[in-house]
């Protein structure tokens, strides 16, 4: 097997392990609607980023790219549009819709390297609201809604697409699936140290919140 190929395999593993994280996620927000946790300005900014790394792919012919973030932008957006926010589902379908648009239409004037770092930015942006939602503002409270499954199978996709991008020497990649892993590992460190505590805390110390 060349290294080109390798490449080309883990990218295309990272790809399809990327597309079914968004699925426990929203599995976990449909039996618990109402609960809080998951921040939709990450999906929202997420949706936004593989939107701009499948005009990348298009662009630069990284074909890996294109059909992992072509589902991932569908989940996101369900993600986006089930959580509890502020602003009505309509609301957010028509912002997040122009967003994309822009977005995209902004990448076809730029040159493939310059959508590559686009996506990397927009992806840098997507993982801190998650990261002080889950860090700042959920201190001392209970479970949420967020799936660790998911966070999970999203850091098996960035190893996989980080080695990917070393293999290949694709920057942009390479940066961006080093962040998303440290956040994630973070998110996902924090997110279980709190179900341990509030397993282990007695029941009328608990906050009234669904496991």
């Amino acid at each position: 097997m060349t290294v080109h190929t390798l490449a080309l395999t883990l990218a295309y593993v990272g790809s399809a392990i990327g597309v079914t994280m968004v699925v426990p996620q929203i599995l976990r927000i449909v039996r618990h609607p109402h609960m809080p946790g998951v921040s939709p300005w990450t999906w929202a900014f997420t949706a936004i980023a593989c939107s701009t790394w499948m005009t990348y792919g298009v662009r630069a012919g990284s074909l890996p790219q294109i059909p992992g973030n072509v589902l991932l932008v569908s989940g996101a957006i369900a993600i986006v549009l089930l959580v509890p926010a502020a602003w009505s589902r309509a609301k957010r379908a028509l912002a997040l819709a122009a967003a994309i648009v822009g977005v995209v239409t902004l990448s076809t004037h730029l040159s493939p390297e310059a959508v590559g770092f686009l996506a990397f930015g927009i992806g840098m942006a997507s993982v801190w609201p998650q990261v002080y939602e889950t860090v700042w503002l959920r201190r001392g409270l209970g479970p949420s809604a967020l799936s660790l499954t998911s966070n999970a199978l999203k850091v098996g996709s960035q190893l996989c697409w980080l080695a990917f991008a070393l293999l290949t020497a694709d920057v942009p990649v390479v940066i961006s699936a080093l962040v998303t892993l440290s956040t994630n590992t973070v998110i996902s460190a924090v997110e279980v140290s709190r179900r341990r505590s509030w397993a282990a805390a007695p029941e009328v110390s608990r906050v009234l919140e669904p496991a």
